[in-house]
């Protein structure tokens, strides 16, 4: 046991000082600082800002909409009061979209000059910013027309009072129905027994970046054995050579593993808790040097091993939940890409 910590500790000093080391360090935090800064959105509740300088008036059109039945599993709507904020989470892809209520919203409606009221700030990331624009202008519509309504002349009623109080009754049944358009709602519900956790999203930018990232690099690292190291170990004997080989792995992603952890935890502390992050990412490097001793074998060549380790990172980042869940789509994809490290590591978590 001595003579394999010994060997690891050894190995652990070489890896110091390798600059490929450093250079993978530098590649990893350049990568995760970019996905960091523009991730994808999920298909979680999708975040709207809105920047209300339109006081009381804004404030009935949002009260719309966080009332809305269908906003509760679509939509999320946040109040912020920086338009600089809006404008860079919006950029960045962290919300779908933004709205921006002028000061003299009221005015302008009043007035009927409602062309170009409203700015929307939307980017290339939003996938859902058509439909929010049209949530949203269905709320404004509701509050201009139950205005109007409000305020139209009484001279032109025989009993004013109660002819308003009747388009008013009608015009709120009429926005709360499926009436107008003769809509019918069915509801499937899932059957007693069966969980919907089949559905849930597990994609996750961050780590699974990592992940792929550090898999790689232990499947890299294995090509050294076709050099001269090559040569020590099947000098070995088949446990000691194994073992000896799956310290190797363990040495060449150590390094990496702990810069990338901190990034991790830096980046994204909230959504797990450390211990349980820490659990799975150490199952991770262990899935990886096992995966990357076992694969190495396969190939007794270096220049048949490094394309289908490449192909192997596109498959990676396709099959695995890094950016998209593909269980979502085919279940089966959920049970076959556990077999990859960090499909393994992102579904345990």
């Amino acid at each position: 046991m001595v003579k394999y910590l010994i060997r690891l500790f050894l190995m652990l000093k070489a890896r110091l000082k390798s600059p490929f080391t450093y250079v993978w360090i530098l590649l990893m935090w350049l990568l995760l600082t970019l996905v960091n800064e523009s991730l994808i959105p999920s298909e979680q509740p999708s975040e709207v800002l809105i920047l209300n300088e339109a006081g009381e008036y804004g404030s009935r059109i949002m009260n719309i909409l966080e009332n809305r039945e269908d906003s509760v599993s679509a939509y999320v709507y946040t109040e912020t009061d920086d338009e600089g904020y809006l404008r860079d989470m919006v950029r960045k892809g962290r919300v779908e979209c933004g709205f921006i209520f002028p000061k003299d919203m009221e005015e302008r409606v009043r007035e009927g000059d409602t062309r170009d009221m409203v700015t929307m700030v939307t980017s290339n990331f939003s996938l859902k910013s058509a439909a929010v624009r049209e949530t949203v202008f269905a709320a404004m519509f509701r509050i201009i027309y139950a205005d109007m309504v409000e305020s139209a002349e009484e001279d032109i009623f025989e009993d004013p009072s109660e002819v308003k109080d009747y388009i008013r009754d009608k015009y709120e049944y009429l926005v709360g129905s499926d009436e107008v358009f003769g809509l019918v709602y069915e509801t499937v519900d899932i059957p007693e027994g069966e969980s919907n956790e089949m559905f849930a999203d597990r994609s996750d930018p961050i780590r699974g970046t990592a992940a792929v990232l550090l898999f790689i690099l232990s499947l890299y690292s294995a090509g050294s054995f076709f050099g001269e190291s090559g040569r020590f170990y099947r000098a070995l004997k088949r446990n000691e050579r194994m073992l000896s080989m799956f310290l190797y792995e363990l040495s060449s992603v150590a390094v990496p593993a702990v810069s990338a952890f901190i990034l991790i935890r830096y980046f994204d502390a909230g959504s797990v808790s450390f211990f349980r992050d820490l659990y799975c990412f150490v199952l991770l490097l262990l899935f990886c040097c096992i995966w990357s001793v076992v694969f190495i074998r396969l190939f007794r060549r270096i220049e048949t091993y490094l394309p289908a380790v490449s192909v192997l990172l596109f498959v990676s980042f396709v099959l695995c939940p890094v950016y998209f869940d593909p269980a979502k789509y085919l279940a089966v994809l959920g049970i076959v890409s556990r077999i990859l490290p960090p499909s393994f590591y992102l579904y345990l978590l």
